[in-house]
C-alpha cells in the first residue's frame, strides 16, 4: 500500500470526440479499494467490446476503468466483475509470469506516432505484467520493466485493481502543452476461451492494432522531475570446485566480492542517459533447457540483464543485430537513447573480459570465444516520415587488437495499405580476425583473416481477417558476419512463400478459431548449389478449457555436412536426403489452476554426426500446477530418440523442473531442478571416436530467496550446484557449488 499526494488542479476541456483524462488534487491511496474521493472526478470507461478472437461483440462481463493523474502519477483502476469468480485465473506469481491469466491494464503510446507503446498490466493479487510493443517488429519485449506501483485484489464479485504509474518511467515529448497520447484499455478474460476484452472494436483487416488505437488528452501538467535513478550493488559469492576423477580430491574454494553502481538519467523529458561500473551482470536463475544433441546451428537465450534491457527496443530491426548475450562480463557500460517528434536514436559502449560471438556457416555455425578484452558498440536511428513508412540506420561494432566486426544497416517498412506491407533491409560488415584458422573452413568458408560482405532482405506480407499471406527472398553473403548480433547462417540465398487461412465459427461450436497453413522454402549458396528445400503444412484448432490441437507434417530434401570439412564446396562433397516428419501437440486447462501440454514428433531426420538418414521420435511434455494462492509448480520434459541402420544412435532426456512459492508479490522462494541424460551409442556411431560416446549425465538445482522492492531494488540469496557422470564414474559426483548473496538498491533523489 501506498499514499500518493496530487497538486494543484487546472482547468482543461474536453475536445470534441476524444477521451480527455482529469486532472485531480485529491490524495489517492493505492489499496485496491478505489474508495477515495479523487476518483469521484475520474474519466469512467466501460470495457464492452471483444475484439479476439470474437469480432467486436458485445463482453459476457462488465469492466470498468477509471483513469486520472496530477502532473505527477497516471492513476488507473478496473472493477472487472465475473459472474463466477471461483474461476478466476490468479494468483500470486513472480513478476511478468502469468500473462495467460486474468488480467487488465492499459497500453499507451506516449508520441503517438504508432511505433511503440507502453503495457501496464495487474493481475486480481495484485502482480505487475510490463513491456513495450514494437510495431516494427511485431513483437512485445516482455522482459522489459518499468517503476510503477499497484494493488489488486479478489472481492465477492470478481476482482479489481489500483495502478499509478509515475511520468517519470515514461518516455515523451516535454511542455506545458496539453498532450495527445494514443490509449487502449485491454482485459484478458480466459475461461473456455481467452477473451481480450477492450474498449473500442479492432479491424482485422487492418493488421497495424497499435495504428487503431484512439486518442487521450491531457497531461498538461505532466511533469517528469529529476528523472534520476542512482543504483549501488554488492554481490557476494563463494564458489567451490573439485576434480570429481580423483577420489578424495578436496574443495578448492574461492570467494570474491564485487561492488558496482548504475545510473539511469533522463538528461530531458525525451533523453536518458544509462551508465554502469563494474556491474553484476550475471544471470541470478538459470536459463531454460535445452537440447543440443545433433544441432547444427547456435542455440537462442534471452538477455535479462537491466542495463541492456532499458530501451532495446530502440535498436531492433528486421534481424537481430544487437544480441547482447553476446557481452559477457563488461567492466562499464554507457548508454545514450532518445526521441524528437519523428526521429529516435539509440547509442551503447561497453568493454568485454573476453571476445565471443558466433561464427555464421550454410550448414552449421559454431560460438568463438577468445580470451582477450575486446569492446562492443552499437547505433541505431530511425525516421518516421509517416505512419505508414519509416526507415532505420543500424551500425554494429566489436573491436580488439587482433579483430574487429563492423556492420552498417539500412531498413525500411513500407504499409502500402492497411493488410499489405514492404520490409526491406541491406546491410554490410567487414571482418579482420588474426585468430581465423581450421574451424572457419569446417562452417563452409575459405579462411581469410580480412572480408567484407554483405546481406539483404526483402519481404511483401499480406495480413487481413482470412488470410495471411507472405512473399520473402533473403541472401547472406559468404563472409557477412554480425559478430554483436544473433545471425547463425551465412552464404545462402533462401526463398520462402506462405499461405494461412483462418477460420471462425459464426455461432456457438465446439471449436473457437482454426488455422490451415503451408510454408514453402528453397536454399541455395552463393554459388547456386542446393542446401534445402522444405515443405511444412499445419492445422492449429482452438477449443474448450483453452484448449489447442496442432498437426504439423513436414516434408523435406536437405543436404548433410561436408564429407571433406576442409573442401567449402557443396556439390561433391555432401550427400542430401529427404525427410518426412509428422508432430502432433495437444494442450488444455482442465482448472483454473492446472495446465498441461503433449506433444509428440515421428519420422526422418538426418544424423548428422555420421552423415545419414535416421528415424527420429520425441515426446515433449508441459504441466504447470498452481497447487495453492502461493504455490507454483513447473514441469517441463523433452525427450529425443535417434535410430539408424535398426539401432539406436543416441538418446536425449531433459527434465527442468521449477517450484515457486510466492510469500506476496514481493518476496518469494525458488527452487529449480534441471536434469540433462545423454546416451550415444559407441557401436552405432562409427564417424565418433569412442572415447567421445558413451552415457553423460548432469544435474544441477538452485534454491533461492529473492526479495523485490522494485526491478532494480532487490536482494538475492543463494545456493546452486552442479553434478555430473559419465563413463568414468558410476553416479552422479558434484564438482560445483556456490553460496551467493546480491543486494541492490535503486536510489530516486
Amino acid at each position: 500500500m501506498s499514499t500518493i499526494k496530487s497538486q494543484a488542479a487546472s482547468a482543461d476541456t474536453t475536445p470534441p470526440g476524444q477521451l480527455h483524462i482529469p486532472y485531480s488534487s485529491q490524495t489517492i491511496t493505492i489499496d485496491g479499494e478505489i474508495n477515495d474521493r479523487a476518483w469521484q472526478e475520474a474519466l469512467e470507461v466501460s470495457l464492452n467490446i471483444v475484439n479476439d478472437p470474437w469480432e467486436n461483440k458485445p463482453s459476457p462481463v462488465t469492466t470498468r476503468a477509471k483513469l486520472l493523474e496530477n502532473g505527477e502519477y497516471i492513476y488507473i483502476a478496473f472493477i472487472a466483475a465475473d459472474p463466477e469468480p471461483e474461476n478466476i485465473k490468479g494468483y500470486l506469481t513472480d513478476r511478468d509470469s502469468s500473462w495467460t491469466g486474468d488480467l487488465v491494464g492499459i497500453k499507451l503510446d506516449t508520441f503517438n506516432n504508432r511505433r511503440l507503446n507502453y503495457e501496464f498490466f495487474v493481475n486480481p493479487f495484485g502482480v505487475q505484467h510490463d513491456g513495450i510493443a514494437n510495431e516494427l517488429t511485431g513483437e512485445s519485449n516482455d522482459l522489459w520493466d518499468g517503476f510503477w506501483q499497484s494493488y489488486g485484489k479478489k472481492t465477492a464479485d470478481g476482482f479489481q485493481v489500483e495502478m499509478a504509474i509515475p511520468y517519470s518511467t515514461l518516455n515523451f515529448k516535454p511542455g506545458t502543452d496539453i498532450k495527445t497520447w494514443a490509449i487502449e484499455l485491454v482485459r484478458l478474460y480466459p475461461r473456455d476461451e481467452r477473451l481480450r476484452i477492450s474498449h473500442i472494436p479492432l479491424d482485422r483487416d487492418n493488421a497495424c492494432w497499435i495504428c487503431q488505437m484512439p486518442e487521450i488528452t491531457g497531461f498538461k501538467q505532466a511533469t517528469m522531475g529529476s528523472n534520476l535513478k542512482i543504483t549501488p550493488s554488492l554481490v557476494a559469492s563463494q564458489e567451490s570446485n573439485r576434480d570429481i576423477y580423483t577420489p578424495g580430491s578436496d574443495w578448492q574454494q574461492e570467494n570474491d566480492v564485487d561492488a558496482g553502481v548504475s545510473l539511469s538519467w533522463g538528461l530531458s523529458a525525451d533523453t536518458q542517459l544509462n551508465a554502469t561500473i563494474n556491474p553484476d551482470f550475471s544471470n541470478i536463475e538459470t536459463d531454460s533447457a535445452q537440447l543440443t544433441v545433433n544441432k547444427n546451428f547456435s542455440l537462442f537465450y534471452d538477455e535479462k540483464r537491466a542495463f541492456f534491457l532499458e530501451n532495446a527496443d530502440y535498436f531492433a530491426s528486421n534481424y537481430n543485430l544487437v544480441h547482447t548475450r553476446n557481452i559477457s562480463d563488461p567492466d562499464y557500460g554507457l548508454k545514450l537513447t532518445g526521441r524528437d517528434n519523428n526521429h529516435s536514436y539509440g547509442v551503447f559502449v561497453t568493454n568485454d573480459t573476453q571476445t565471443s560471438y558466433i561464427k555464421p556457416g550454410n550448414l552449421r555455425s559454431s560460438v568463438v570465444t577468445h580470451d582477450k578484452q575486446s569492446h562492443a558498440a552499437a547505433l541505431n536511428y530511425r525516421y518516421e516520415q509517416s505512419e505508414d513508412l519509416a526507415f532505420g540506420v543500424t551500425s554494429t561494432l566489436r573491436i580488439n587488437d587482433d579483430y574487429h566486426n563492423a556492420l552498417l544497416s539500412v531498413d525500411s517498412k513500407y504499409r502500402i495499405s492497411e493488410t499489405n506491407t514492404l520490409i526491406a533491409q541491406l546491410m554490410h560488415s567487414d571482418t579482420r580476425d588474426e585468430n581465423e584458422g581450421q574451424s572457419f573452413i569446417l562452417l563452409g568458408n575459405e579462411p581469410d583473416n580480412k572480408a567484407d560482405d554483405q546481406a539483404f532482405k526483402l519481404a511483401l506480407e499480406h495480413d487481413s481477417e482470412f488470410w495471411r499471406l507472405g512473399a520473402r527472398h533473403q541472401q547472406i553473403g559468404k563472409d557477412f558476419r554480425a559478430d554483436l548480433g544473433f545471425i547463425t547462417r551465412a552464404d545462402f540465398k533462401e526463398s520462402q512463400l506462405e499461405v494461412k487461412r483462418l477460420f471462425y465459427p459464426e455461432n456457438d461450436s465446439l471449436w473457437t478459431e482454426a488455422n490451415i497453413s503451408s510454408e514453402w522454402t528453397i536454399r541455395h549458396n552463393e554459388q547456386d548449389e542446393f542446401i534445402s528445400r522444405e515443405l511444412v503444412t499445419e492445422l492449429q484448432v482452438q477449443g474448450p478449457y483453452l484448449s489447442e490441437i496442432d498437426i504439423e507434417y513436414q516434408q523435406a530434401t536437405k543436404t548433410g555436412l561436408r564429407f571433406n570439412p576442409t573442401d567449402s564446396r557443396i556439390l561433391g562433397n555432401s550427400e542430401q536426403f529427404d525427410e518426412q516428419k509428422l508432430k502432433i501437440y495437444g494442450e488444455f486447462q482442465p482448472t483454473p489452476g492446472i495446465f498441461a501440454g503433449l506433444g509428440y514428433q515421428f519420422g526422418d531426420q538426418i544424423d548428422y554426426n555420421n552423415n545419414r538418414l535416421g528415424e527420429l521420435s520425441k515426446i515433449t511434455g508441459y504441466l504447470q500446477i498452481h497447487a495453492t494462492d502461493h504455490l507454483y509448480i513447473d514441469l517441463y520434459q523433452n525427450y529425443i530418440k535417434l535410430d539408424a541402420d535398426r539401432a539406436e544412435v543416441y538418446t536425449e532426456n531433459l527434465v527442468d523442473l521449477r517450484l515457486s512459492y510466492q510469500f506476496d508479490v514481493k518476496s518469494a522462494l525458488k527452487l529449480s531442478l534441471v536434469y540433462s541424460d545423454v546416451d550415444q551409442n559407441p557401436d552405432n556411431n562409427p564417424s565418433i571416436p569412442r572415447d567421445y560416446l558413451g552415457k553423460s549425465k548432469s544435474l544441477s538445482s538452485q534454491l533461492i530467496y529473492s526479495y523485490k522492492l522494485n526491478p532494480q531494488s532487490v536482494f538475492y540469496l543463494g545456493y546452486s550446484d552442479n553434478s555430473a557422470q559419465d563413463n568414468d564414474l558410476d553416479r552422479l559426483e558434484r564438482r560445483q557449488k556456490t553460496f551467493f548473496c546480491k543486494v541492490s538498491y535503486s536510489w530516486i533523489p
